[in-house]
């Protein structure tokens, strides 16, 4: 259940993530957007190694 929710989680991150930045006014740079996309990522795999390892 964990890692179940940890990979939702990441899929949120990644998702909204960009999405926020697309609406603001000024927007953040690509290096600050990449990482929020990178750890999403991150958070993505280990809810998948969590889940696969119950």
């Amino acid at each position: 259940m964990l890692g179940e929710t940890i990979r939702d989680i990441g899929i949120l991150i990644v998702v909204f993530g960009p999405l926020d930045a697309f609406f603001q006014k000024e927007r953040p740079s690509f290096l600050l957007l990449a990482l929020v996309v990178a750890f999403g990522l991150l958070f993505i795999a280990v809810g998948i190694i969590l889940e696969a390892e119950e």
